[in-house]
Order: structure tokens, then sequence, then C-alpha cells
């Protein structure tokens, strides 16, 4: 099943359709699936859109290793590309990661603030202090700390963070009180 080279590669650049173009239906419709929704969800948090990027790489990317098991003789399975239960997916995430939790937690404040507080306090501080340093304090603010978080997490994966001191039973005794004789 000899497949032109240059069409392949013009299907891979498109998300999802070198899979099609070598009979994977189900996994390049998830490919296009996964593609289109982080691209609209970036319409809500701008920063979502870094997933249709991921998404593009992981789809180009695929369609190399799928040719590959092809001509290997050892063809992949057409799947979708999703877990198939709540399970499934607790078991793809590491198992004490609380950063993917926190990282929700943050595009979800991220995303109601941009969607509900910044237009409003835009408004607001503008009556009465003007509009540009506002409007640029305002609009910023996500961006800021998205990249303070991104900092912090960075420095927390990368064990730069301080060590914990040790703590033994001897530091959980508390001196006595100043006055107080033993």
């Amino acid at each position: 099943m000899k497949k032109n080279a240059l069409l392949t590669f013009i299907f891979a650049c498109i998300p999802g359709a070198g899979q099609m173009y070598y009979g994977y239906m189900k996994r390049g419709l998830s490919l296009i699936t996964f593609f289109c929704l982080f691209i609209m969800a970036g319409t809500l948090v701008d920063a979502l859109v870094v997933g249709s990027i991921i998404v593009w790489m992981y789809s180009f990317f695929d369609t190399y290793d799928l040719i590959r098991h092809l001509a290997a003789g050892e063809p992949k399975d057409d799947d979708l590309l999703l877990p198939g239960s709540w399970d499934d997916i607790k078991a793809m995430l590491p198992q004490h990661n609380k950063l993917l939790g926190w990282g929700l937690i943050a595009f979800g404040i991220w995303a109601l603030y941009d969607i509900l507080i910044s237009d409003w306090l835009t408004t607001a501080l503008t009556h009465y202090f003007g509009y540009g340093i506002v409007y640029d304090f305002i609009h910023g603010l996500p961006n800021i700390m998205v990249g303070i978080l991104l900092v912090f997490a960075g420095i927390k994966l990368l064990g730069l963070h301080p060590a914990k001191k040790d703590t033994s039973a001897e530091d959980d005794v508390l001196p006595p009180y100043p006055g107080e004789e033993k």
C-alpha cells in the first residue's frame, strides 16, 4: 500500500488528515476534534491555543509513526484517542500530582476574570484614572499571573525550591515561656 510521499506530507500537516489518508478514520477524527476544541477553548483562554499546537505536532509525527508500523507489518489499531472511563484518565495521570488540578483551577479563574471582571473593572477604573495604564494593567494581569505560576511550577518541577527542614521530635518541643521556670 504505497502512498504518494508529497500527499502524505501535505496531509500530515493537517491534524488528522494524515491518519485518514492511511485509513485510520477514527484516529484522524479524534485528532481533528481535539485540534478544533483547543482552538475554540483558546477563544476563552488565550493560552489554551497552545494545546492546538501540541495536537498538530502529535498528529504530524503520529502520521509517520503509523507509516513506520505499516511498513514493518505491525499496523496499529484504529481507535478513538479517548480514554474509555474516568479510571483510565486517572491511570494516565501521576498518582499524587496536584499540579494538573491547580492548573485547571488557574485557567478557570483566568477565564472567569477575562469574561466577567476585566471589562467591568476597566470601565470602572478608566472613569477615575484614564484609559492607558488602567487598560494595560487590567488586561495584562492574567498574563502576569500565568507567567508567575509557570515560573513557580518550573522551579517546583526542577527541584530548585529550598529543601524543607527535617523536623524531629526534639524540634516539636516548645521553649519555656519567658518568666516561667522549669
